[in-house]
């Protein structure tokens, strides 16, 4: 056990993982430094309005994103020592995301003509967009897929350095927080060009090698699985804008205080998704009961961490609120919130674990349909419980629709579970 645990110690993905972590703990650190500033200075309602951009736009980054960073990041995975194969996958995804940007800004546009309730809230819409051309830029997929971990974390770090900066720089009254999310997009867009640019010095990359018939075939080929990803994305990212439609701005506030909260341990989750996966899909590929057994390791010593994490939040519950500047008039009811929100990072970790093995087996049909369904479960869920009910059921609601997640993937897997 002793020369296990050393070995581990000393093993390149420890090495790597530490790498990935460091770059990504400011993506957790940036929300505490902001988010209680943003309050105090622009309003906990003003809070939701900057909630609502944000969403916006990370919903519309799942179709600029297509399929790059699950089958993209395993292509690259698989073609990792052949050069040519890997400038191939590169520009056609790349070529990709000029195609479905162009009509991600189309549909912006006709959103902000065409309904009033996006016509109002214009100006934020316009400049989270700035969000959507990083995501656009961004190169994380291609290093994720070469485990290149270095300048996955370089960029992290200094596109939210860039958005910090700004934020304490120039936001200094009440409608400053119109350029919240304006700051958040422009760090980024600095910051992936820089990888983006690395990345094709660094292979030798040509741009001018068009392949239009690949580019097509992207599209039409990963269009069901984006489909299931865009619904993905709204599942996760819709409350804040249903609960501000039917709500108002200041609920949506009280929101994104817990949601922002929660979200701490989502973007860990995800970055240790992210991290893993790679290698996960190599390992079950080469082996598969061998790729099992480290899938089922490393993310049973991830959740036992998260796990820990989750109580100690628990039990400091009224210093985290406090941190985050909340009234008074709402603290014991924003308490009460975070306490039951809490279930869900633990809850996510699992069906984001499961996740994993799914794409890594191919069963892409199969999380497409269960995707599709459960959004539209949350969406109705939400919309009916914010007409009708509070935040406490809002939440509650919210532990349900993980549970069922988890439990349509459990019985879909129940014959690879036996072979672990």
């Amino acid at each position: 056990m002793l020369n296990k645990i050393k070995s581990y110690l000393k093993s390149n993905k420890l090495k790597d993982f530490i790498i990935y972590g460091f770059g990504q703990v400011i993506n957790i650190a940036s929300p505490l430094l902001i988010t209680p500033y943003l309050i105090y200075v622009c309003g906990i309602e003003n809070l939701g309005v900057i909630a609502i951009g944000q969403s916006f736009a990370y919903i519309l980054n799942v179709i600029i994103d297509y399929s790059s960073y699950i089958l993209g990041v395993k292509n690259i995975s698989l073609n990792r020592d052949d050069n040519s194969s890997l400038e191939h996958i590169f520009t056609t995804n790349y070529y990709s995301k000029v195609v479905l940007l162009t009509f991600v800004y189309l549909f912006i546009l006709l959103l902000i003509i065409f309904i009033p309730y996006f016509n109002n809230n214009a100006l934020v819409l316009l400049y989270s967009s700035s969000i959507i051309i990083a995501q656009f830029i961004n190169p994380t997929w291609f290093f994720q897929g070469v485990e290149n971990f270095k300048w996955i974390s370089f960029m992290n770090i200094l596109s939210k350095v860039i958005f910090i900066a700004c934020i304490f720089i120039f936001v200094r009254e009440k409608s400053d927080f119109i350029l919240a999310n304006l700051f958040l997009g422009l760090g980024a867009i600095i910051a992936n060009s820089i990888g983006l640019l690395k990345i094709i010095n660094k292979y030798n990359f040509s741009l001018k090698r068009l392949d239009i018939a690949a580019v097509k075939e992207l599209l039409k080929k990963d269009l069901s699985f984006t489909i299931s990803q865009l619904f993905f994305s709204i599942r996760n990212y819709s409350s804040v804008i249903l609960i501000s439609y039917f709500s108002g701005n200041y609920i949506a506030g009280q929101f994104k205080v817990i949601e922002q909260i929660v979200n701490l341990f989502r973007t860990y989750l995800q970055m240790f998704f992210k991290f893993s996966y790679s290698f996960v899909c190599f390992e079950i590929d080469k082996n598969l009961k061998r790729g099992l057994g480290i899938w089922k390791k490393i993310n049973l010593l991830n959740l036992f961490f998260v796990f820990l994490l989750l109580v100690l939040t628990y039990l400091f519950s009224k210093e985290v609120l406090t941190f985050f500047k909340v009234d008074k008039d709402i603290f014991i009811q924003l308490q009460n919130y975070l306490q039951i929100a809490l279930i869900l990072p633990l809850l996510i970790g699992v069906s984001l674990a499961i996740e994993q093995l799914l794409f890594s087996l191919n069963k892409n049909k199969v999380y497409i349909k269960s995707t599709i369904f459960i959004t539209i479960l949350n969406v109705v869920g939400i919309a009916v419980f914010c007409a009708f009910y509070n935040l406490k059921e809002v939440f509650l609601f919210l532990l349900f629709i993980e549970s069922l997640l988890i439990f349509i993937y459990s019985i879909i897997l129940k014959p690879t579970f036996k072979k672990i």
